[in-house]
């Protein structure tokens, strides 16, 4: 398998679980690092053996013939970055979210469709290997028309927060954090669906930010509720159909209940070195998600999250903060 050379433009906190996921994948090579912080570059270089370390992008994209670039750092400069590999035609993996604001979505992914530049967003939480499951329980029908669902995510522990000290001063924090996956795990599991609805609290004052999103999603039949805050129920998702309902909870249990049955399968998060056990499925799901990505790069299947397909996941996080703002339920067109 002839490998593709890619640069890393980031050497933040999720910096350094993106660059060991790849060494977990065949078929690619790190050749060089980008970030303004020098030092933290060289470090991270020295510990994952990558060869050439840059403070400049366009010096970078200048020197090193690359295959693709990986983008790890920041939202604010996820724009500037994709807009610059789309004039070099250079294909890019830019982390969630997308932009800060919808507009800015739209404007990257038109760059890049106008260039003809593949543009591929990394949306780890969908590859997670309980959401897969789920996803594989759903498609074989075992509890028949669904008609309501609940997907959460706990903040849990403040301390978390700790190594990610940007997230405090953000104008919006959960709904930019963890809402993209969410709305992501809802598209994924059901499709689009046609309005929401929002609302939206500061309940810890450390954060600038909202900490307290509910959004109700509708579709024909079907509501999905997708809530982030700091104590919830007992499980993450909770699907009800006509014939039985399907429960995850974080604690690593799959529940199954029909009209007839009820069993459960226990999953357990793959075990890599360097993966914080903290973070349960979420390190391992990068591994999975880079490994997807790159077959998509070198033109062996079709990557499930587009920037084109992002762009949908993008509408919503934006219309559910114009929808807290405005207390309305709004069309999703």
């Amino acid at each position: 398998m002839s490998e593709l050379k890619f640069a890393v433009v980031g050497a933040g906190f999720w910096g350094q679980f993106q660059i060991a996921a790849w060494k977990e994948v065949p078929g690619n090579r790190i050749v060089a690092l980008c970030d303004r912080d020098r030092a933290r570059a060289e470090q991270f270089a020295q510990t994952f053996g990558i060869p050439a370390v840059y403070t400049g992008v366009e010096e970078m994209l200048r020197s090193e013939p690359l295959d693709f670039l990986d983008v790890a750092v920041g939202p604010e400069a996820h724009s500037e970055l994709v807009l610059l590999a789309a004039r070099r035609r250079l294909p890019v993996i830019c982390q969630k979210p997308m932009a800060m604001d919808y507009p800015t979505c739209e404007s990257m992914v038109g760059a890049c469709r106008e260039t003809g530049t593949p543009f591929l967003i990394h949306e780890n939480y969908r590859w997670q290997t309980p959401m897969r499951r789920v996803k594989e329980l759903l498609a074989s029908g075992i509890i028949g028309r669904t008609f309501r669902a609940h997907i959460q995510f706990s903040h849990g522990d403040i301390r978390l927060f700790e190594n990610q000290p940007y997230l405090f001063s953000q104008p919006h924090f959960a709904i930019h954090d963890m809402g993209p996956h969410l709305l992501d795990l809802a598209r994924f599991f059901f499709g689009e669906p046609h309005s929401l609805y929002a609302r939206e609290f500061r309940i810890d004052p450390r954060f600038a930010g909202e900490d307290i999103v509910s959004i109700t999603l509708a579709y024909p039949e079907f509501t999905c509720h997708c809530e982030l805050s700091w104590r919830t129920t007992a499980y993450e998702v909770f699907i009800e159909g006509m014939d039985g309902t399907i429960m995850w909870n974080p604690e690593g249990r799959i529940t199954i209940r029909t009209d007839t049955s009820e069993f459960s399968e226990v999953l357990v998060p793959q075990s890599y070195s360097w993966a914080d056990p903290q973070y349960g499925f979420a390190h391992p799901s990068i591994v999975a998600t880079n490994a997807h990505l790159l077959m998509a790069l070198r033109g062996e299947g079709l990557a499930e999250t587009t920037a084109e397909d992002n762009l949908k996941t993008m509408r919503l996080v934006h219309l559910a903060l114009q929808s807290a703002s405005s207390n309305q339920v709004l069309p999703v067109s």
